[in-house]
């Protein structure tokens, strides 16, 4: 056995236990699941139950949870910031600055301060992707610092750190080639928590960027680290640092983070470019096109596509938000030539306009299919045919991960569409609409039998967590939204836009 692999297989086996099992110390709370089992947060989100509102600087990271404080980052007067925030009364027990560094460049829709942060015992871990990690004591105390080299991504970094032993696992996707090679930078790292050395790494040569969370996954088998990367998910034996099986078929941009329970793992995407169903409705993306229809004939001719105009992925969106369709270039002669493309792409018969019927008889839906699968385990490599469960390809979320709450599974999809799973067979039981349209971007959370979704428009649904279809409480923030809640013995916390509010 070559050294480096010796080396690998002490780390991995060294690294059997996990810390913090039941608290909401990282990104979703207990092993990223959402689900937080001891907990009674209101379910009624009023004034009455607001229990303080505090200012914050701008920023895309959820709230962590540790003793008597939260913590989260953020961007202030051009620095990236990490913030303690005590529980009691949300005022800023300690704000540290990291290193200034130059930002990373992100999509308009991302934020430089995304990835959430992790508590291990007395210590507090933040990662950024401009700068690396940055490890300090509940009081804010710097115990060390570890400049990464910020991975090249489409849209900006966002997988979060999670602990496992005395390890903290980064997944550093890459879309930058290793030198000479067609192969890419992408692997995992793993990082002593003491201080920050690189105890092992796996390389990840065929992935290129991606934006979800791993996790850890325990089964009657032994334990495995979770990584669902662009076009597949794998899983990586904790022993020996193998990938042990893998699952294609997902799309090429992965986000959300897989959950277990049962001894089953649940993974899911949608298509590229947000799809829910193998086969979309074409009729939402016609009403977002005809918005551009100036002279009110019922058709679009190449001169409306105009302003905003580009061919809508998520027609849910306002156009001119920076996800509602094809990015167009904006030197103005490239503009207009893919203008021109995609007119021409539907203008099959060359009439020189759109009609309905053949704008929605010709749109196509996104790059491979939405999926929600349910992996038994015991696999070795490619388990599609012989370790999968059941397969779901419809209603599945582009951005937040599904969340198990007592053997169902709830799924948000941009537009305010709920669907729940039975888990066991993968039967979808309901698909409703919440009344709050609008992109969702925060994952579902869970207490007190009931299920909490937050739209990025900033209305809190409250879902009674049960087979048939029951809301309970809305209540609209009027603050957009777009990071997952955090919960804790009586409270449920809820970053918007501007602040941070606690209810209770």
């Amino acid at each position: 056995m070559k050294p480096t692999a010796l080396i690998l297989v002490i780390a991995f086996a060294s690294a059997l236990g996990q810390a913090h099992s039941d608290s909401w110390n990282q990104f979703r709370g207990p092993n990223g699941s959402g689900v937080a089992k001891d907990s009674r947060p209101p379910i009624k989100l009023d004034d009455a139950q607001l229990a303080w509102k505090a200012a914050l600087p701008p920023g895309l990271s959820s709230p962590v949870l540790s003793g008597k404080r939260l913590f989260l980052t953020g961007l202030a007067k051009g620095r990236l910031v990490t913030i303690a925030i005590n529980k009691a009364d949300g005022k800023i027990a300690w704000q540290n600055q990291a290193p200034k560094v130059e930002l990373e460049k992100v999509h308009k829709a991302s934020h430089p301060a995304v990835p959430s942060m992790l508590v291990d015992d007395d210590r507090v871990f933040a990662y950024f992707g401009s700068y690396g990690l940055l490890c300090y004591n509940l009081d804010g105390r710097e115990l060390w610092k570890k400049p990464i080299p910020t991975p090249k991504t489409l849209y900006g970094m966002s997988t979060s750190p999670i602990v496992h032993g005395e390890h903290l696992i980064m997944v550093l996707d890459n879309d930058t080639n290793l030198p000479g090679s067609r192969l890419s930078q992408s692997k995992i790292v793993a990082y002593d928590k003491t201080n920050g050395d690189v105890a092992w790494e796996i390389p990840r040569p065929f992935h290129r960027s991606g934006w979800s969370t791993p996790m850890i996954w325990k089964h009657d088998r032994g334990t495995e680290l979770i990584v669902l990367g662009n076009s597949r998910v794998s899983g990586y034996d904790m022993k020996t640092g193998a990938q042990k099986w893998f699952v294609p078929g997902f799309s090429r941009e992965t986000i959300s983070t897989p959950v277990a329970g049962n001894n089953v793992l649940y993974v899911s995407s949608s298509k590229l470019g947000g799809g829910a169903d193998i086969q979309p409705d074409p009729l939402p993306f016609w009403e977002a096109v005809i918005r551009f229809d100036q002279n009110g004939d019922g058709k679009i001719e190449r001169k409306e596509m105009t302003g905003h105009f580009t061919f809508p992925i998520r027609p849910e969106l306002p156009p001119g938000h920076p996800g509602f369709g094809i990015p167009l270039p904006k030197d103005k002669r490239r503009r207009q030539e893919r203008l021109e493309g995609i007119f021409r792409g539907t203008d099959r018969n060359r009439d020189k306009f759109w009609t309905k019927e053949e704008f929605m008889s010709n749109m196509r839906g996104g790059r491979g299919k939405p999926l929600l699968i349910a992996i038994r385990p015991g696999g070795q490599g490619d388990i599609t045919d012989t370790h999968l469960k059941w397969e779901l390809n419809r209603s599945i979320p582009e951005i937040p991960s599904p969340l198990l709450y007592d053997n169902l599974i709830y799924m948000v999809r941009n537009g305010g569409l709920l669907s729940t799973v039975d888990a066991t067979n993968g039967k979808l039981l309901y698909r409703e609409r919440l009344n709050a349209p609008g992109q969702y971007s925060a994952s579902p959370v869970a207490a007190n039998n009931h299920v909490y979704l937050a739209s990025n428009l900033g209305v809190i649904t409250v879902v009674k967590a049960d087979r048939q279809f029951e809301i309970t409480h809305q209540h609209n923030l009027m603050d957009p939204v777009f990071v997952t809640p955090a919960i804790d013995k009586n409270t449920l916390y809820i970053r918007t836009e501007k602040s941070l509010r606690a209810f209770r």
